[in-house]
């Protein structure tokens, strides 16, 4: 009894950035056909810039009845994450907001904005057990320039800019990881999962933190049945990657599971055809410059009880 789990960053699907009825519908095709080909019970699907695309790519696709999209942050750029699954659904909503500290004030708590909202679904698998899974898009690694003064010189924009972007990113791991220890440590699922694009490679302090991996990595603790574990991708005997941008090849698409999952994975891998250096390149417009990631597990056959009752937070049911 096989399931199939996927993420995509589909590069800015939508009219805003494809004005042109024909190159919008090419881009929409070609997108289609490559989430139609990993026939998966589950994709998490990454900038999507307005909702109407969103039910034009699932309408396209035609076997995912479970629709959800998280909202796009008030008074930014409108970027959404979408899941897209034909599995049942039992519950759904988003993660709006996160906890987190701020430096130079020490022993005060405050809830930041995240600057994609999370969706998550919770849905029955084959075998009769739940999955909890989150699609995640984190802060970029552009540079937040805008946020700094004007006045400053160009150099000092930029750093203090990627600065910004760094520590945007870490606060919304660390963040993430609370709300994922609210939903793991109540047993909200048999089963656990973190789908989508981290802007930051597997081994980075980003991806482990959202893990519940300690710092210093050598106690075992209460959290141990929290973990969430990367896995391992493969390409072809290739070095896996996802993206291929100015700055070269990178793997910063990522499914993250539950101990229990990881131990019934077959397969996984990175559909690095997709991003062939010359159709990107000549048709950058209706592509994207990330591949899809996916995962496949056999489940065991056996009926487990549902568990867990309570919503996890700073929901909202998002389900169509």
């Amino acid at each position: 009894m096989r399931t199939k789990l996927a993420t995509y960053n589909v590069q800015n699907l939508g009219r805003q950035d494809l004005p042109e009825p024909t190159m919008y519908r090419r881009k929409l095709d070609f997108i289609v056909r490559a989430i139609t080909g990993l026939d998966a019970d589950l994709v998490v699907v990454n900038e999507l810039r307005e909702q109407a695309s969103f039910f034009d790519l699932a309408e396209a696709c035609g076997s995912y009845s479970g629709r959800l999209l998280g909202d796009a942050r008030p008074g930014a750029r409108e970027v959404h994450t979408g899941i897209l699954t034909r599995l049942e659904v039992l519950e759904c909503g988003q993660w709006r907001e996160f906890p987190a500290t701020v430096p130079g004030r020490p022993g005060e708590l405050v809830q930041l904005v995240f600057s994609r909202p999370v969706p998550w679904v919770k849905v029955r698998l084959g075998n009769g057990q739940t999955l909890f899974a989150a699609g995640v898009h984190l802060k970029s690694r552009r540079p937040e320039v805008e946020a700094i003064p004007v006045s400053e010189s160009a150099r000092r924009r930029e750093v203090l800019g990627q600065t910004l972007a760094v520590q945007t990113r870490m606060a919304e791991a660390g963040g993430l990881r609370c709300l994922l220890d609210e939903v793991m440590v109540g047993k909200a699922a048999h089963h656990f999962a973190v789908l989508g694009d981290f802007n930051d490679p597997v081994d980075s302090m980003t991806v482990s933190l959202v893990c519940g991996r300690r710092v210093d990595d050598c106690e075992a603790g209460s959290a141990d049945s929290c973990l969430l574990f990367p896995v391992e991708l493969k390409t072809d005997g290739r070095r896996p990657y996802s993206y291929v941008g100015s700055g070269g090849q990178a793997l910063i698409d990522h499914i993250l599971v539950s101990q229990d999952l990881l131990a019934q994975v077959v397969q996984a891998g990175v559909e690095t055809r997709l991003l062939d250096p010359g159709l990107v390149a000549g048709q950058s417009s209706i592509t994207s410059d990330h591949a899809p990631v996916w995962v496949e597990v056999e489940l065991t056959e056996q009926t487990g009880a549902d568990v867990g009752t309570n919503r996890p937070g700073d929901s909202r049911d998002g389900r169509t």
